[in-house]
């Protein structure tokens, strides 16, 4: 009687332990399609990005709170949400030298043109400020290239290697 009770306790410790694994490796694919499509620049897949890290995160958090008693699930759920807001504090610093990179180094000249009109009261019209951004994106088109993959290319990067690292750590613990 006892021994039928204890093989019905581990078939469901078993049990349970699958499922964490599958939940597990649900958010660190939330993670992964997250910063593979925040990286995509078509359409609205970079929010889907986003979006995807959010619910990670999130459920990440939700899973911790809930899997208190199990080691497994506590240490992977804290290695995402760590992974997630470093990665975010990699993605602020790289967005700050994107930006500080094309203000340095930048042709500004159709910029300081518009700015000096406005300085003597003539407003843009949108057109006028759409075609001053095409003009301004066509100068430095190359300096924003090399600038975007200078400081944005980190990001992703960090965030696929530690969600690869992560998995290959709960294949080798599951």
């Amino acid at each position: 009687m006892l021994s039928d009770y204890l093989k019905g306790n581990e078939m469901t410790n078993t049990t349970t332990q699958q499922d964490n694994i599958k939940t597990l490796s649900t958010l660190y694919a939330l993670v992964g399609a997250g910063s593979i499509m925040m990286v995509i620049p078509y359409m609205l897949l970079p929010y889907a990005g986003v979006a995807c890290a959010f619910v990670g995160l999130m459920s990440a958090y939700f899973y911790r709170w809930r899997g208190r008693g199990d080691a497994i699930m506590v240490y992977h759920t804290t290695y995402i949400i760590h992974t997630v807001w470093i990665s975010s504090i990699i993605l602020t610093v790289g967005i700050i030298l994107f930006g500080c990179i094309i203000f340095f180094n930048g042709d500004m000249s159709v910029i300081n043109m518009m700015m000096a009109d406005v300085e003597k009261g003539i407003v843009p019209s949108e057109s006028d400020i759409n075609s001053m951004q095409h003009i301004f994106v066509e100068t430095n088109k190359g300096l924003i290239l090399t600038a975007a993959v200078i400081s944005l290319l980190p990001y992703p990067l960090y965030l696929i290697f530690r969600t690869f690292k992560g998995v290959t750590k709960l294949t080798k613990k599951g």
